[in-house]
């Protein structure tokens, strides 16, 4: 589990490369970005168009599952959690997460994509299970070459990492507490996102939020 008091954050990674958040084992947790200069400045009507959208879209989760994403977010994680399924918890609660702050923003909802799950599930896992906290691999395989080995054929991407943060409420928290990784998930240039989670020998959660829009 992790110490929730202690944060320590990174500095943010700008322009088409990735950006982390995380927590050693016992130690603190920390937080890093990519970034792209922000968002455009909306018309009062698309502004509402988007909020109109959002709570549709939050409105059909909650129909079609019975459960309120957003309320099952705070939910610890354990080995169970771990699914490569669009449909699986992690990823509706994560879902619903992002959109609700991308319609604050006003910014159209994303969807999550089967490739950028795989790219970020391959990451969190080899974290995990090789003990480091990069978005850079050992072997130095990067974002972008994550996405793209994964058949994502991108016209921009960006990347969270995180370690630590016991439930998805507790990783979104912290990513938008930090300017860098908010960025990312308000950015209204890029369309879809999947998420990666894996828990290392000794329980640790490590996280990857991959966002990506197609050529």
């Amino acid at each position: 589990m992790c110490d929730c008091a202690t944060r320590v954050l990174a500095a943010p990674l700008v322009n088409r490369r990735a950006s982390r958040i995380g927590r050693g084992a016992g130690g603190p947790k920390g937080i890093s970005a990519d970034m792209r200069k922000p968002l455009v400045v909306l018309g009062a009507a698309v502004l509402m168009a988007a909020a109109q959208q959002a709570n549709a879209l939050e409105m059909r989760q909650v129909s079609d599952s019975g459960v309120d994403p957003i309320v099952a977010s705070r939910t610890a994680v354990t080995a169970a959690s771990v699914s490569t399924s669009p449909q699986a918890p992690v990823q509706q609660q994560v879902l619903a997460l992002v959109n609700r702050h991308r319609r604050a923003a006003g910014c159209a909802t994303i969807t999550v994509d089967q490739r950028l799950i795989a790219a970020a599930s391959r990451h969190a896992g080899d974290m995990a299970r090789r003990g480091y906290f990069d978005h850079e691999s050992p072997g130095g395989e990067r974002a972008g070459n994550r996405v793209s080995d994964a058949g994502y054929v991108w016209s921009r991407y960006g990347e969270n990492i995180a370690r630590g943060q016991d439930s998805p409420f507790e990783v979104m928290t912290d990513w938008m507490n930090s300017p860098g990784h908010r960025e990312n998930i308000v950015d209204c240039r890029l369309d879809q996102m999947g998420v990666g989670l894996a828990l290392s020998s000794d329980g640790t959660p490590y996280w990857v939020q991959e966002f990506a829009t197609p050529r």
